[in-house]
């Protein structure tokens, strides 16, 4: 009898020690999503779609005052011509900020400190 209770216990032991396949499926999205946000595009992409938002906000479909420039190393740059175009931009960070993947809503949260020091300093 006392095998029979180990090999019980022994069963038991296995039953407990299980993998949660539906973890494993967020951790492997979350990977995914952690790969996907790092790959430099998609800051293009994020980048390009908050430059349209702004631009809508500030009513500036002809970019006189919202620009972004692409520099040659493919990387995106923002220009403006005025305080109240920062501004615009900040609100379409804002806006768009939890549909972004996790690296892009850090980069663009320090994008809006630093557009808020050039308005308090009044560089433009």
């Amino acid at each position: 009898m006392k095998k029979g209770h180990e090999l019980i216990s022994l069963q038991s032991q296995f039953i407990t020690v299980g993998i949660d396949v539906s973890g494993l499926d967020e951790v492997q999205k979350y990977l995914n999503e952690l790969v996907r946000s790092a790959d430099p595009n998609t800051f293009n992409e994020w980048a390009n779609r908050i430059g349209k938002t702004a631009k809508e906000i500030c009513n500036d479909p002809d970019c006189k005052r919202i620009k972004l420039i692409k520099d040659g190393d493919g990387k995106i740059k923002f220009q403006f011509a005025d305080k109240e175009a920062i501004e615009c931009v900040i609100q379409a960070i804002n806006r768009h900020q939890n549909s972004m993947p996790m690296i892009q809503q850090e980069i663009f949260k320090q994008l809006v400190t630093e557009f808020q020091r050039i308005e308090r300093e009044s560089i433009l």
